[in-house]
């Protein structure tokens, strides 16, 4: 119903009760008391909600969508560990990429432990073709690692859309990520996982290195 729909909106952090009242004043009635999938695709319309999030406040999952200072926007991917989230800083309206821990992955102390060394390895490095880490944090039973939101495709992809690349732009994308894995393994930090996927080409062509 509507009103289950609005009280996981206002469980989830996305709205508050009074700009929900708003918007729905602004409907028209035989709009305004009909049935929670129409109201959810007005809110899209409308620019209020992503397809994501009232995907997920549909399906009866709120939580997650608002940690701590982000706002989930889109699910960009997922893995073993857990998924990776397009996001916005509420305050900065700067959008970054969250990789979230599973709830599996939080129920095994290994795993947990693994990903805060994860934090710590990141943390020390600053290079132009390795991902940025902004920050780590916890919300709601929820750990999350905050990095740069990197505009393009990671190289697997760029592969199966173009065919083999030009040997120009492959020897091009393969000295950029020795550089940033030469300056890793300067500050004592090993990758262990270099593959297509973990390498993200942006718009301008520059390689960034993740996980």
């Amino acid at each position: 119903s509507v009103e289950e729909f609005f009280k996981l909106l206002d469980e989830s952090g996305l709205m508050s009760a009074g700009e929900f009242d708003k918007f729905l004043a602004k409907l028209p009635p035989h709009i305004r008391t009909s049935n929670a999938s129409t109201i959810a695709r007005e809110l899209v319309a409308a620019g209020n909600l992503t397809e994501y999030q009232a995907a997920c406040l549909y399906q009866g999952r709120p939580k997650g969508l608002v940690l701590g200072n982000y706002v989930v926007l889109e699910k960009l991917g997922a893995g073993g560990m857990g998924q990776v989230l397009k996001a916005k800083h509420r305050r900065m309206d700067r959008i970054v990429a969250l990789k979230v821990l599973s709830s599996k992955a939080i129920d095994s102390p290994n795993a947990v432990k693994r990903f805060h060394r994860e934090v710590k390895a990141v943390a020390r490095l600053n290079h132009t073709n390795i991902v940025t880490a902004f920050d780590a944090d916890e919300a709601d039973g929820i750990h999350y690692l905050v990095m740069e939101y990197v505009e393009g495709a990671d190289l697997a992809s760029m592969i199966r859309t173009e065919g083999p690349l030009p040997v120009d732009r492959a020897v091009d994308y393969v000295m950029q990520a020795a550089d940033g894995l030469s300056y890793a393994h300067k500050n004592d930090v090993i990758h262990r996982d270099i593959k297509p996927e973990n390498l993200l080409i942006d718009t301008e062509g520059v390689v960034k290195i993740l996980d």
